[in-house]
């Protein structure tokens, strides 16, 4: 080999390993290419998917709802304003008519709009038939309570429901929202914290405007930062002579009061010995008190029940969120409540961080007035709770 040859062996060598090496390469590339394609399609898919079943869920099963709940009104059915707890909307029928007749009225509102019976549930004693209706992908469109003759109990002219509202943290401030609620002609329970600039004329205030009074009593919450309502705020393991203390300056500040409600209170309303000496003091005063439950571990309800105390708790806030759909929600859950147990207590608020409340109150109280709700100031509420277990008791026949 001479040297001319030896040199070009030299130079295409390097050339031709390049090419052989590249393949692979150019083979891995082309791979990781098509695994991450596909990757990115299934994931594409998976929120194109997740996107599509989202829309459905908000729009096209809110509209199913509507349209069933639109045939059964068509078909002769009272709705009630009413939802349930779990959101399941209460229809009344003819007392005439069987549960039998009412699935087979489902039935043919399913076979219409492609729906399935989930759940029926018949409830004997409460005369209620729980139906859930499905779409054909196994979403939940609507549940449903029937129940016979509900109109016409409402135009018979029968109470379905007592409803006490309580606006708490009155004292704070005295602006046109505190005059506003002065002016609701309906049966409010006031709430006043004691200690504050207007607390004394919002409680002369609201009693000369036809409502109850009843005192927002300072209770230590946990994390107290040792600064607030300082000369009434009742704190955990003080002694019952600062407690009575402070209890008869609450009632000096506000003599309109005929109750008391804990305004916080997380800590405090553990501490059994402290809600001894404060249901000994109300029990003497003949006054009530309302457990706002600020924490489920809360144990005032048993003491001043056991002190004999007349009592209840609170059932539902009505606005955690200044919103008015949500406010609405609470309240529908408060008449739900009221309607299944004869009485419910709701707690709503006045503030600047509570914007809405009233608004909603001055629009929802005469309607649910109107489909035979009562509203009735909380010490109503206890008197007619007592009248009624009394009755139940004098029903008892003798052990």
């Amino acid at each position: 080999m001479d040297a001319n040859d030896a040199k070009s062996d030299r130079e295409t060598t390097p050339v031709s390993n390049s090419i052989k090496g590249g393949q692979p390469r150019t083979l891995k590339l082309l791979f990781i290419v098509l695994v991450v394609g596909a990757l990115g399609f299934v994931a594409w898919h998976t929120v194109f998917s997740w996107v599509t079943e989202r829309r459905y869920l908000r729009r096209e099963i809110p509209q199913l709802r509507a349209d069933v709940v639109a045939e059964l009104e068509k078909m002769g059915l009272d709705r009630s304003p009413v939802m349930e707890d779990d959101g399941s909307i209460r229809f009344g029928h003819p007392p005439t008519m069987s549960s039998d007749d009412l699935i087979l009225l489902l039935r043919r509102i399913m076979r219409r709009y492609d729906l399935v019976m989930t759940a029926a549930v018949k409830y004997e004693e409460r005369r209620e038939l729980y139906i859930e209706l499905s779409s054909s992908e196994q979403h939940v469109v609507a549940r449903f309570v029937f129940m016979p003759g509900l109109m016409d109990e409402m135009l018979a002219g029968a109470v379905r429901g007592r409803i006490g509202i309580i606006i708490d943290d009155f004292g704070y401030i005295r602006n046109r929202m505190t005059s506003r609620f002065m002016g609701i002609n309906e049966k409010l329970t006031f709430s006043v914290i004691p200690g504050h600039r207007y607390s004394r004329i919002l409680a002369d205030e609201a009693a000369r405007s036809g409502h109850e009074v009843i005192i927002h009593m300072p209770m230590e919450p946990e994390n107290y930062n040792g600064r607030d309502e300082e000369e009434f705020i009742l704190l955990y393991g003080m002694e019952e002579k600062e407690v009575l203390a402070r209890i008869r300056r609450a009632f000096q500040e506000l003599p309109q009061a005929v109750g008391m409600n804990n305004h916080q209170g997380s800590l405090a309303t553990l501490d059994t010995v402290l809600l001894g000496v404060l249901a000994a003091d109300l029990k003497s005063r003949k006054m009530y008190f309302v457990d706002s439950y600020t924490t489920p571990a809360t144990r005032a309800l048993d003491i001043m029940q056991a002190r004999d105390v007349p009592s209840m708790g609170r059932h539902v806030f009505l606005d955690k969120e200044d919103d008015s759909d949500y406010i609405r929600q609470q309240l529908a859950k408060l008449a739900a409540r009221a309607e299944r147990a004869g009485i419910a207590i709701g707690i709503g608020h006045v503030g600047t961080s509570h914007l809405n409340t009233l608004d909603v109150l001055a629009e929802e109280i005469p309607r649910l007035k109107d489909q035979g709700f009562e509203f009735v100031y909380i010490s109503e509420l206890l008197q007619y709770d007592l009248d009624r277990k009394m009755e139940i008791a004098l029903e008892r026949p003798p052990a």
